[in-house]
């Protein structure tokens, strides 16, 4: 099997704190735009804080590997980390700008993995499309 792969992070600022602090409406997002986008989700879990601005995180294990995000809702903030081996996962991009609202900025890095992956000194990413 390639171990090649593809890890792309988003940082999203000026999200709105309720969307923020609600597990259920996240986990429906995140799960619904895993499965359009064909991937395989084999687990899942979230987990609601009662305390320090009552953020959100979870994590979706995947055939392809796996799903994360952490909420801030006391600074508007998420963060979302996917990667997958084999398979782009720009998919994820189409819904996150409207789940999260026009007035967001989302911040998008891509990082190329695996053993074939030739890392030049001084280089920290090589950005796919």
């Amino acid at each position: 099997m390639d171990d090649f792969g593809y890890h792309t992070i988003w940082d999203i600022t000026g999200a709105d704190a309720r969307l923020l602090k609600d597990a259920p409406a996240l986990h429906n997002f995140f799960l619904g735009t895993l499965q359009r986008s064909r991937f395989t989700v084999l687990d899942h879990l979230t987990h609601k804080f009662s305390a320090g601005g009552e953020g959100v995180t979870g994590l979706y294990l995947l055939s392809e590997s796996h799903l994360s995000y952490h909420t801030y809702p006391e600074t508007h903030y998420i963060s979302i980390d996917v990667y997958t081996c084999g398979s782009n996962n720009v998919s994820i991009n189409e819904g996150i700008q409207g789940f999260f609202g026009n007035e967001v900025q989302i911040t998008t890095r891509t990082l190329l993995r695996g053993s074939h992956v030739l890392v030049e000194e001084g280089v920290l990413n090589e950005t796919c499309q």
